[in-house]
Parts: structure tokens; sequence; C-alpha cells
């Protein structure tokens, strides 16, 4: 997507539409439990006329739509994942939350009763199992049979009524979810038990049925409370916009408003302890406030008169009143929630790769399955149910499916705690493999807060008069170097006709007159031959690296800046190379200031004034190299090389271009995230690779057991419950932090030749 303009909808859904026309909604569904619901919700949503792209991830529960509104309307989505068997939900809110506490009371409800049932029918059947044949009087054997029955029919109608319910509905769409296995040996397993109590004789398998389904339910419980857990950092950003603000009316009063009736110039009263609902600036005074939701910064931050509030951020200090420059839709914090939901409702390649497998290891267990019976109706057919039976509940693909979704769904929680959204769906697997780490030095490396340390005029201009010609040429200007010029702006000095030339400079008409400011090739490009080598050797004097004015006729001014390095800058550095990673500095700055700011650091590459296509050269040629590239930047002309890096992150104060192209985008403006983020990433892929192997080492320990009938039904529920446990739990670990565990120096050690190259 292109930038775009979000509006956060505390109803249903997240919605916004982008440059290229297409509206993108983003909304949560219910009952999604596997690969092939996620192809029933894209085939049901993809029919609709107006469709350009469906994007469900089923770890997440999110399903993002591109659409055209003027084909189709948001309620015809909406209805079409009703109509498919689905419930959609909105992503936050209230109404969000009643849905959670629903799913998860009925889910404890569930699990009790087959808790329950199971204990009670565990306890009946014993005496079958335990007495000898001919050992128990028929009369009391049947008796068990009966009260077993009557106590599993419940738990079976009841507890396991989703499982019927979703395979039923992908037999309705022709497809072969996890819930057709599961479907199929409760049913086998229960009907046979049934047919043998009713002739009053032969084998029951009650105990394993409700064992099943209490294992099942137990274990997509906890699924479900992990991935509850891994969205909680969208969620809280979600929520963080206000339902209603205080406007002031003109005469001093204040009326409460729901937050999409502001606009930008409304004055709006903020209390203690108020979030911020839009983004807005200070009238008077001083506000202390907390921004550590939007940029993670910690420490509460003091705002004086003139300022910029951050939506979303809360007013811990005394109560003050700010003038809104947008609408909710507009704000930090929209933008936010529209930059993480467009990553969560994504589904990553590895995540994707995982769901057809398992789609497949479906199908595989119904003709194995088939298979084990035919071979044992032929050597002995008393067996033959048992062990089919055993086959479909140990084989079930939970672990399988669960094995890439939960880890990702995990690790992307970690990053947002960390201040790194995650806005692809295949960031954290690329990240997992960078080897290079190359930088933007000013907003990145530096503060971005640039100081005018020097002017030189060259002519009859002032000094004061060629500063306020520079601050009128970059007044709308993002680049963070435009900011040392906002001082210095006159009412009376206006610039109009502006261009913006990334990584050069900028172009603008004022009082008649086509000024340039920026780079000394870019501002002299319109001079003559000799006049251009005039003015080149009397930049040498001054700075080679200076910012540079003209106009058509001369070189007219210079101003030599400087900024400040980040206090913690250094550290991440530090961090980066001891995780075996290079790190280059790749800046459009002079290269006298590129070659500072390194030596401060202790980079040993660095390379300076480069336009944005030397940028993406230099980046293609590490490539060409075997190198895997992970780029950070904040600017108008990084946007091109963050595109064509394997992975890209923007600081969050970066311009809205390297935003829309990166990966990532960076809240907290500490690069220490940085490095924590590669490691979240490194264990992450660890881990993914362990569940992927434990799901599968299971299945071929387990499956040739059951196919020659040594696991009994309720075994094989145990088995194929626990190793869905074990593939949750385990991916549970990488969303807590690594401190304080051993394993964390391990995290951060470089990747091996094997596996960079995996």
């Amino acid at each position: 997507m292109n930038a775009a303009t979000p509006m956060v909808d505390r109803g249903s859904h997240v919605q916004w539409t982008g440059e290229d026309g297409l509206t993108r909604t983003v909304f949560a569904v219910e009952g999604m439990r596997c690969a092939g619901c996620a192809r029933s919700i894209e085939r049901a949503i993809g029919a609709l006329d107006g469709i350009e792209r469906v994007q469900v991830n089923v770890a997440t529960a999110r399903v993002a739509v591109d659409w055209r509104a003027d084909r189709t309307r948001l309620g015809d989505i909406l209805r079409a994942v009703g109509q498919a068997g689905f419930r959609p939900l909105p992503l936050a809110g209230e109404q969000a939350d009643q849905s959670f506490r629903l799913e998860r009371r009925t889910a404890i409800k569930r699990i009790g009763l087959a808790g329950l049932g199971m204990m009670q029918v565990m306890m009946f059947v014993y005496g079958l199992y335990a007495a000898d044949p001919g050992g128990i009087d028929p009369q009391l054997a049947q008796y068990l049979r009966v009260v077993s029955m009557l106590v599993a029919t419940p738990v079976l109608l009841y507890s396991g009524a989703p499982f019927f319910s979703g395979a039923w509905q992908n037999l309705k769409r022709r497809t072969l979810g996890m819930d057709v296995p599961v479907a199929a040996a409760i049913a086998l397993a229960y009907g046979a038990s049934v047919f043998n109590t009713l002739r009053g004789e032969g084998e029951v398998y009650f105990d394993s049925v409700t064992m099943f389904i209490f294992f099942l339910l137990t274990g997509r419980f906890v699924e479900m409370t992990v991935r509850q857990r891994s969205l909680s950092g969208s969620e809280a950003l979600a929520r963080s916009v206000p339902a209603t603000a205080l406007r002031v009316r003109p005469g001093g009063s204040t009326e409460r408003v729901h937050v999409g009736a502001l606009a930008s110039g409304d004055r709006i009263s903020i209390p203690r302890g108020s979030v911020v609902p839009v983004d807005c600036e200070l009238l008077e005074g001083e506000a202390l406030v907390d921004e550590s939701l939007v940029t993670g910064e910690a420490k509460p931050v003091l705002r004086r008169a003139g300022e910029r509030l951050l939506g979303g951020s809360v007013n811990v200090g005394h109560p003050v009143h700010a003038l809104a420059r947008t609408d909710v839709a507009g704000s930090t914090i929209a933008s936010l929630v529209s930059l993480l939901e467009r990553g969560r409702a994504e589904r990553p390649r590895l995540a994707s790769a995982a769901d057809r497998a398992a789609a497949r290891f479906v199908f595989a267990i119904l003709l194995l399955s088939a298979a084990v019976a035919i071979g044992w109706w032929i050597v002995d057919p008393s067996r033959a149910f048992e062990a089919t039976l055993a086959v479909l509940v140990v084989t079930c693909p939970c672990a399988l499916s669960l094995a890439t979704p939960a880890v990702l769904a995990a690790a992307t929680s970690r990053l947002t705690r960390l201040g790194l959204l995650v806005t692809n769906g295949d960031a954290i697997e690329r990240l997992a493999r960078v080897t290079t780490v190359m930088i933007d030095k000013t907003g990145t490396l530096t503060t971005g807060a640039v100081r005018i340390t020097r002017t030189h005029t060259f002519g009859e201009l002032t000094q004061q008069r060629a500063r306020a010609i520079a601050a009128a040429l970059e007044r709308d200007s993002s680049h963070p170097l435009a900011a040392a010029f906002g001082e210095f702006a006159e009412p009376g000095v206006t610039a109009t006709e502006i261009r913006e030339y990334p990584g050069a400079g900028v172009e603008g008409c004022i009082d008649g007159v086509t000024w340039r400011l920026g780079r000394a090739e870019f501002a002299l490009a319109g001079l003559r031959v000799d006049d251009t080598a005039s003015a080149a050797s009397t930049l040498d004097a001054v700075s080679r690296d200076a910012i540079v004015l003209a106009s058509p006729e001369r070189l007219e001014a210079c101003f030599v800046v400087a900024e400040d390095v980040r206090s913690d800058a250094k550290a991440a550095i530090d961090r980066l190379r001891s995780a075996g990673l290079e790190v280059v500095i790749a800046s459009g700055d002079g290269r006298a200031t590129v070659s500072r700011t390194a030596a401060a650091l202790g980079i040993e590459e660095a390379y300076g004034r480069l336009t944005p296509e030397q940028k993406v050269e230099l980046l293609r040629e590490r490539q060409r190299n075997g190198k895997r590239v992970l780029m950070i930047g904040d600017g108008i002309n990084d946007g091109p090389v963050l595109a064509a890096a394997d992975v890209s992150c923007a600081m969050g104060e970066g311009s809205a271009v390297a935003q829309a192209a990166a990966d990532l985008l960076l809240l907290n403006p500490s690069l220490g995230a940085i490095a924590a983020g590669v490691a979240t990433a490194r264990r992450a892929l660890g881990v993914m690779r362990q569940n992927l192997t434990w799901a599968l080492a299971y299945n071929v320990c387990a499956v040739p057991l059951a196919a020659l009938g040594f696991v009994p039904p309720w075994v094989a529920a145990i088995g194929m419950s626990a190793s869905s446990l074990v593939v949750v739990l385990n991916a549970g670990r990488v969303a807590c932090s690594p401190r304080a565990r051993s394993a964390h120096a391990r995290v951060l050690m470089p990747l091996s030749p094997e596996e960079a190259a995996a």
C-alpha cells in the first residue's frame, strides 16, 4: 500500500484509503482454526465485485482487504465472512472486549464439562478394562456402558460442538481443515461405542472420546490465550484513541464530543490523566506528557507552548489547552494502528508454507487411515477399528499448523514491546537472517536536532536575509536539516513554487527570484562553468560539506551545521557488531561530517554525499556479494533504498515515504531496540525450527506405532494434545523478555554460515 490516510473505527474495523484509490480494511474473525478456514474466507471475499486483494492471517485471526469503495461496501465484505461460517469481530474497544470475554467463558465452560465427563467416564470404564474376560457380570458391564454413554453424550454435543461445526463448514466449502480428521475420529469412536452399547457387547471408547475432546479444547484454549496476549500491543494502541474529547467553545466553556467530531483548528481541553485525542499544539504554559505508548520513551516529556503533543500520549501534569492540528484519522496514533494492523493481517511466507503443508497433511491422514483400516481388516478385523481410530487421533496436524504462526505472533508481540512495529509479515524471518546493517546518519545515528554554527555570505546579502530565505525554502520540508532554519523564519519572506529534490535540496521562488538550497552540486548547477568553479573554490575555503544557498547568478551563502550523536548510539552499534553484524553508514551528508560521526561510533566503513541512487547501488553491491542487508533510515531520500533492502526499518519520526517503504517502524528513538529486535528475530527462528522439528518427529514416531496397533486411542488423544501444547508453550517463550537467561547470550551470537544460507 502507498502512504495512506487511516481511520480508526472503534466499531468493527480499521479502515483507510491509499493514494492508489483503494480502500483497505482490517478486522478480526472468530472461528478461524487452520489454513482451510483462511482459504474459505479468501474465496468468500474474493468473489465480491471490486475486491483487489485479501490477506488472512490464521495466527492473529486478522483479515485485510483491499477493495474499491465505488463497487462494493464494507457491509458486503463482513456479510460474506458471516455467510462463510465465521464471525467478523472488532479489533479493539468495548465490543472487542465483550467478544473476547464471551469466547473465553464459553471455552472454559466447554473444557469444564469435558474434564468432568472425562473423569467420570474413566472411572466407569475402568471396571470394563480391569476385569478379566468373563470376570464381570454381564448386567453390570452393560450398566457401565450405558452410564458411560449418558455421561459422554453431553460432552460430545456441547464440548465437541466446535469440531463438528468446523468440519461441516470445511466440507461445505470443499476444503480439508484440521477439524475434519478430529470430527471423524470423535464421530467414529462415539458411533462404534453407542453401537456396541446397544447390542450389549464389544469395546466402547467413551473414555477416549471425552479425553480427546478435553485435551484438544485445552490446547486450543492455551493457543487462544497466547494469541490474545501476542495482540495486546496493537490492541493497546487502538484502545489508546479515546472515545470522546473536551472541545472548548468560543465562549470558553467545554463540551464533550465524540473524538471523530474533532477537526483541525479545534481548541481542546486535556485534563490531568487524560489521553491526548489527536495530534495538537500546546497553546500556553508547559505540559508533562507520557509518550511511552507512542515512542517507547518511559520517562514523561516536558512540552512547552507551541510544541507538538502526540495523539495517544497521556497528560500526567496539570490540565492544559491545545489546538488540534489533525483530525483523528490523521493523528500519529491512527497511523501507527493502520501500519501495525497491516502487518498483523498479512500472512508471512513461512506461515503460508506451514499452512500448505498442514492442508496436504490432512489429506494424507485420511488416506493413511483408510490404508490402515484395509490392512488390519485383512490381518485381524477385530483390531481394525481401534488402529484406524488411533491413527486418526494421533496424526491430527494441530502442532504442525501452529508451529510457525504461534512463534511469529509471539515474536511480533515482543518486538512491539521493544518499540518495533512489524508492518510486513515476512520481516521477522528476514530480520533474523541479516548480516549487514546499513544506517543513514541524520535522524538515526544522530538526534536530528541540527544547529547552524556558522553562516557565510558572499556578496551583498546579509546573514539575516540569507537565513530568512533558507527558512522560507525549508518551511514545508520534513528533512531533519530543515528544522535548523525554523527559528530564522520572517513573516515577510515567503517562498512559492517550492520543489524538493530528495537527497539534493530544495528550490523555490522568492520575490520573483528562483533560489536553490542544498548540496553544492545541486545549488550551483545553474551557474556558468567558470562561476561554478569559482564558487566551489570559495566553498573549499569554508567547508565543502556546508549547505549552500544560491541564486541563478551566483553563490550567495553557505551554512555550516552540526548535530549531536544519539547518546545510546555507541552502545547499540557495539551490540550489533558483537552479534556478528557488519555496520555501514550510508548518508547523503558531507563526507567530513559522516567521517566524524563514524569515528565517534567506532564504525570503520562510512560513505557520505550519496544520492538515493548511489545508496541503492551500494546496497545492491552488498547483496551481490551474498550479504543480507537491514537498512535503517528516516528521510524521503531513503525511500528507494528502504524498498530495495532485504529488510528495512524507518524511524517513527521519519517521513511518510520512508515509513510506507519500511518493513519495521521504530517508535523508540533508542537504536538499542534494533539490536534487541535482531536477537528476538533470531530467537524466533530458532524456536520455529524447534517446533517444526518436534511436530514432524512426533508424527514420524507416533504414526507407525498407531498403525501397528501399539497405541490405544486414549493414549493417542493425550499424545496429540501434548504435542500441540508443547508447540504453543514453546512459542510463548519468544514473547518473554530474555533478560536474566543464560540463553540470551546465545541468541545474540552470529548465525553460522549454514544457518545464514538456509
